[in-house]
């Protein structure tokens, strides 16, 4: 990193490289819901045939009442570049928790899961997943949330890589389906 720009060793010259600083995150609302579903959209038609199920789409009405009710679902913040929005990450508190608390017996306190982290194609390879995941540990804890639930799909290296290295330890795992499995990961948020 020099003063903010990333730089990357044999760089693929058809991808951005963009300034982190020039990133605005911010709590996606309901003018958001149509970008959100378009990002997810263009990733998972961009995934190759073995990155299928790495992300199980959502109904862009979904994502309508996932912003409409934060306190029951959860918030969905965007990475914005020039007011164009390139990634978002979801942070869920859903009902879903006493599921994740089956896979994880030993959690204690709150828990939140991430529930998608979309990058568009262009914009790999510039850390906005762990930009991402840092923000929402940030809010998590403003939550009064102790703990963060990941899923990565076992084929996913890179975001399996990336969680690891900010802290998320796998405790498991499970078959989503007959063709997907998916670790689950855990970080304790502190203080």
């Amino acid at each position: 990193m020099v003063n903010g720009l990333l730089l990357i060793r044999g760089w693929n010259k058809l991808k951005n490289i963009i300034n982190i600083e020039e990133i605005d995150i911010r709590l996606c609302t309901t003018r958001d819901v149509k970008d959100i579903f378009n990002l997810q959209n263009i990733v998972i038609e961009n995934f190759k045939e073995n990155e299928k199920g790495y992300f199980l789409p959502f109904k862009e009405s979904s994502y309508l009442r996932i912003i409409n009710n934060p306190i029951n679902d959860g918030e969905i913040y965007g990475a914005f570049l020039d007011n164009k929005m390139i990634a978002w990450i979801f942070l869920s508190v859903s009902n879903r928790m006493k599921e994740l608390r089956s896979y994880i017996p030993d959690i204690k306190g709150k828990c939140a899961d991430i529930d998608g982290v979309i990058v568009l194609p262009e914009y790999r390879g510039n850390h906005l997943q762990n930009v991402l995941v840092e923000h929402i540990e940030r809010r998590a804890k403003e939550l009064g949330i102790n703990n963060i639930v990941a899923e990565v799909t076992f084929d996913n290296n890179y975001s399996l890589k990336n969680l690891q290295n900010m802290g998320y330890e796998i405790k498991t795992w499970y078959q989503k389906d007959e063709n997907i499995k998916r670790h689950i990961l855990l970080k304790r948020l502190e203080g």
